[in-house]
């Protein structure tokens, strides 16, 4: 039995880890946009804006569903930054991303998302998500909303 304990602490170590990994919508109290790359020198292009934070659970639900089907990316990353996007947690934490969703309806477009703490690895996020927080950051309905 001894020989088997170091084995079974590993286990259950590593179910724990990737059980905790994925975002729940129940500990995201708020999820805030900032544009960046497009809205240097103060200018905020047409149908964009500098800040805006989603508060809903629905809302938020799109967000972190887009998170957690996020698929990690090969190689280094050079990207520009659309959207910094701040997820505060419910017990008063933060965590910061990039998060880059183009405005275009194009069938099979894949957002970007990346952890600030590690901005060399990036994270695609698919097109059926894509879509769904397009629609919800520039303002076009959902039937997932209502």
């Amino acid at each position: 039995m001894k020989k088997w304990t170091p084995l079974l602490v590993f286990c259950l170590l590593a179910i724990g880890i990737m059980s905790y990994s994925k975002l729940k919508v129940s500990e995201i109290a708020s999820i805030r946009l900032e544009c960046a790359d497009f809205c240097e020198d103060g200018q905020i292009p047409a149908g964009l804006f500098a800040d805006k934070t989603f508060t809903e659970p629905k809302e938020i639900k799109v967000f972190v569903t887009a998170i957690n089907k996020a698929k990690r990316m090969k190689g280094e990353l050079d990207y520009g930054v659309m959207f910094r996007m701040y997820a505060a947690y419910k017990n008063g934490g933060e965590k910061v991303y990039t998060l880059n969703i183009a405005d275009s309806k194009k069938e099979g477009i894949r957002g970007l998302l990346v952890d600030s703490k590690d901005s060399g690895k990036g994270y695609s996020i698919p097109s059926k998500n894509h879509e769904e927080l397009r629609k919800l950051i520039y303002g076009e309905t959902t039937e997932m909303l209502h």
